[in-house]
């Protein structure tokens, strides 16, 4: 074999170096182009990651001056709101259920937003807080801690929440 390499007048060391070469350039571009393809693919799903950043405080505006009491469980809502008609309507974007310890106001909160869904400009946040993760369906305002606020993903948030008429 090295004598007909010989005879072609290619040098066997030369020739394995560019064989490595070779085969490493064309690995490395296929990790590239791999990688490429998976980063496209992921910012072409508009997926939506952050957190959102808060604290849940006493409302101090009318109608809503009754004071609230945190349960053992806060329930965030958040909503996408679309105008697909007159009226308005809404879609689901994420909820959560977090074990509250706090009996007191203000409570911060961090919630890690994770949607396939690109992350809308604004969203409704509706909280309300239960001594049980599993909540039974309230007629009217029997809530000891509710409130809703039009927010943004990219700032701070402070939320009213207010309680009960009862």
């Amino acid at each position: 074999m090295a004598q007909h390499i010989a005879s072609l007048n290619v040098d066997p060391e030369v020739l394995a170096v560019d064989h490595r070469t070779t085969f490493s350039s064309a690995a490395a571009a296929i990790v590239v182009a791999a990688s490429l393809a998976m980063m496209m693919s992921t910012s072409a799903l508009g997926a939506c990651k952050t957190t959102l950043r808060g604290e849940l405080v006493q409302a101090e505006a009318a109608p809503v001056l009754r004071p609230a009491y945190p349960q053992k469980f806060l329930f965030f809502y958040l909503a996408e709101m679309t105008p697909g008609s007159a009226t308005g309507s809404e879609q689901r974007f994420q909820s959560f259920v977090v074990p509250n310890t706090s009996t007191t106001l203000p409570i911060p909160f961090a919630l890690d937003i994770d949607s396939p869904k690109d992350c809308p400009s604004e969203l409704e946040l509706r909280i309300s807080s239960y001594n049980t993760d599993q909540p039974t369906f309230r007629f009217g305002s029997d809530y000891a801690l509710m409130g809703k606020k039009t927010i943004r993903l990219d700032k701070f948030e402070s939320i009213p929440v207010w309680g009960s008429h009862f």
